[in-house]
């Protein structure tokens, strides 16, 4: 079982008031509809702590949708914990892709030497409204999104791309049209459920996604989807052993989604659910997986 160094290239930390989701009246996500956990201050010394003793060496924070319309707000504020604390080592803002001020806002970002990338969510699932976060599913080839993408390209930021199976195809376009812009594919690719005809399906729609290699895989949140309870150890090792297997582990690498994860497991828990996933793979493909693909696709070295 692997127990080198990690790298945690997806959790949050927040001050609630900064953040209108969590001070809102509770509604329906992607993780469900009861997060009370979450709706209090989850600070530096919070996640260190739920580290522990896992030897994570590393870590980066995804955007968390931080009090609009500074966006680069939350860049600013992280920048100051990782000055004062030395974490995180990277930094995952928000701006709108499509938007007119899109360089000054990624100009703005890049004022922060911790700041790597953007994620803007594109989800739109045909069965769910509540994981419908654009209008539809090919909001993401825009004109005016894809320029915006040029836009990230020639200021070396790359992009992180969160949807599901339906959008997968889509998605391939979208890679195959900036192949000088490097993506990541969030949450390892959303499976929406553990059954056998899904995960086909899900499987199916990834293998045009492997062939480009500008496009990475973060095995990040696997409980992520609104479960009933904890995915189980063979669910997990399933679909990540199938992202391995057709991305390599060059191209795979692990994120906690702490502390919306903390909803169905602990971060031991999150951590001894990935080691075991990735058991019977080599040792140099786990720790690819855990510290080395991270390193090199966050430029954290």
């Amino acid at each position: 079982m692997y127990d080198g160094p990690i790298i945690d290239t997806h959790h949050h930390i927040w001050v609630v008031k900064d953040y209108p989701w969590l001070t809102a009246p509770p509604s329906p996500k992607i993780f469900g509809p009861e997060y009370e956990l979450l709706r209090r201050d989850y600070l530096i010394d919070d996640l260190l702590a739920d580290f522990g003793d896992h030897n994570v060496v590393k870590s980066v924070h995804e955007q968390a949708h931080y009090n609009p319309p500074d966006h680069v707000g939350e860049t600013r504020w992280l920048q100051g914990v990782a000055d004062e604390h030395g974490f995180p080592h990277g930094i995952v803002g928000h701006a709108n892709i499509a938007g007119d001020d899109l360089g000054t806002v990624l100009d703005g970002h890049l004022e922060y030497s911790n700041f790597r990338g953007i994620r803007q969510v594109v989800a739109w699932h045909p069965d769910r409204s509540v994981w419908q976060v654009v209008d539809r599913p090919d909001f993401c080839m825009s004109p005016e999104f894809r320029r915006g993408l040029e836009v990230l390209e020639a200021r070396d930021v790359h992009f992180e791309l969160q949807g599901f199976a339906n959008q997968f195809g889509i998605f391939a376009e979208l890679v195959a049209g900036h192949p000088g812009l490097r993506f990541c594919l969030v949450h390892g690719g959303l499976l929406t459920a553990d059954d056998d005809e899904t995960f086909d399906i899900w499987r199916r729609a990834l293998e045009p996604l492997a062939k480009f290699d500008n496009l990475s895989v973060k095995c990040s949140g696997p409980n992520v989807i609104n479960w009933e309870t904890p995915r189980p150890l063979a669910a997990v090792s399933r679909q990540y052993n199938a992202l391995i297997d057709m991305f390599g582990a060059e191209r795979c690498f692990f994120g906690s989604n702490f502390p919306v994860e903390k909803l169905m497991i602990t971060y031991d828990e999150v951590v001894a659910l990935c080691r075991g996933a990735l058991a019977d793979r080599t040792a140099a493909e786990q720790r690819a997986f855990f510290h080395d693909t991270a390193e090199a696709f966050y430029r954290l070295g």
